[in-house]
């Protein structure tokens, strides 16, 4: 496989299915992705800095956003929605990274694992399964959250406007008086979701509008790379062509058992001569060597920023059809 070929791929779904997986267009702000199933109705946003990958047929690709203007981060995944599943808390839906096989870690992933967790203390992980997995509470882990109750729902396929037409960031708000909770910081809801008591005495209803944005200044998926200060460490040859896949669900380690609210996935496809694309498997990413030592890259030593960072605080596609409101 050509690695100079290989293009960045992104689709959304509502399953594990990859067959209902829609590919994306990122950066189109005022085109968001729109699922409607029994457990959630919702827009989906995907931002990718500088992009240079795949789009859709018949699509223009649009490289970047006004959403990234004098914003350090690399891509976005946005999110409108409403939950409509029955007898669940804030504690029960985790968002967060699996994967469908074993992955060869770099030297240093333990380490790397504990400052993540340092940073989000609500994330779980497997790393070293079969199916290594990484969930957090999505209350907590979300880098901007905007949410409150909506006294009228029109429909079961109903959503406010999208708030992000030109690029617009949400501003962080949670306000549910009939949950007691009203935050305006995001160190605030942290600090109070934090705690899983506080997260079980959460109900979720289906008449909560959640705006989220999940963003990351580290991880370049351009160029299959993780971006440190002062550092760039290429990763494919730890890849292995397995897609990235976040998904945002019910608690269980086990597929089968949790109730699936939303899938993206971010995936290397080889773009051929002819614009058609081969889907990019294990056995031919190629390997590249890398003599750093990626423990000592990781050490809170020497990167403290690492360790105390705190996150920065229109038309529908319906079944792989645009409609326009």
């Amino acid at each position: 496989m050509n690695k100079d070929k290989l293009k960045l791929q992104i689709s959304v779904g509502s399953s594990y299915d990859s067959a209902e997986h829609k590919i994306m267009l990122p950066n189109d702000d005022s085109h968001p992705y729109f699922i409607n199933t029994s457990h959630f109705t919702g827009r989906i946003c995907i931002r990718i800095k500088d992009f240079k990958g795949i789009t859709p047929s018949g699509t223009t690709r649009i490289e970047s956003s006004p959403y990234f203007e004098g914003y350090n981060v690399k891509y976005s995944i946005q999110v409108q929605g409403r939950f409509k599943e029955n007898n669940l808390t804030a504690d029960d839906i985790v968002f967060g990274n699996d994967f469908d096989k074993k992955i060869n870690l770099p030297f240093g992933s333990s380490l790397g694992l504990k400052i993540l967790q340092y940073i989000d203390p609500g994330l779980q992980a497997d790393i070293y399964s079969d199916e290594p997995w990484a969930y957090s509470p999505l209350v907590y882990t979300m880098n901007k959250i905007n949410l409150y109750e909506e006294p009228i729902i029109k429909g079961d396929e109903w959503l406010p406007s999208w708030p992000s037409s030109n690029g617009e960031h949400i501003e962080e708000d949670v306000n549910c008086p009939s949950e007691g909770v009203e935050f305006k910081d995001v160190s605030e809801r942290k600090k109070y979701f934090e705690n899983e008591t506080n997260r079980k005495q959460f109900q979720i209803k289906d008449n909560q509008i959640w705006n989220f944005d999940f963003f990351n200044s580290y991880i370049d998926f351009n160029d299959v790379a993780v971006t440190l200060p002062g550092f760039k460490l290429g990763v494919l040859q730890y890849w292995e062509g397995q897609p990235v896949r976040y998904v945002c669900k019910t608690r269980g380690e086990k597929r089968d058992s949790s109730i699936v609210f939303f899938v993206v996935v971010f995936q290397l496809v080889e773009e051929e001569d002819d614009n058609t694309i081969t889907m990019s498997k294990s056995e031919d990413i190629i390997k590249e060597s890398n003599s750093y030592d990626v423990e000592e890259i990781l050490s809170p030593e020497n990167h403290p920023d690492i360790v105390n960072f705190t996150p920065k605080t229109g038309a529908r596609q319906k079944q792989g059809h645009y409609e326009k409101e």
